[in-house]
């Protein structure tokens, strides 16, 4: 089973999402979308070259780190939507400071 094409329909969606939503909760699903696919395309370069124990360990350090940036990606857009009551990008060119 080739999963290359899954792989590169994730990047795909992530991506378009990232370059074309204006609101901050559909930019954080794009770019979960991508980093979802980069970690997939991780696991599966594992299993195709028989090294699965490493890639999976480097797979967890990878969903770490996404977790932690969706944390603080979590943090400002709620900053953002206190001083606003927005989540349009369009929004964010008014503040000052």
């Amino acid at each position: 089973m080739n999963l290359w094409p899954f792989v590169f329909a994730l990047f795909a969606l992530g991506i378009f999402c990232l370059l074309t939503r204006r609101n901050l909760i559909k930019i954080l699903i794009g770019l979960e979308l991508l980093s979802k696919g980069a970690t997939l395309a991780l696991i599966w370069s594992g299993v195709l070259r028989n090294s699965l124990s490493y890639t999976q360990s480097l797979a967890v350090i990878v969903i770490a780190i996404e977790v932690m940036v969706v944390a603080v990606f979590l943090a400002l857009v709620y900053a953002f939507h206190e001083k606003s009551d927005s989540l349009d990008t369009d929004d964010m060119r008014r503040l000052k400071g």
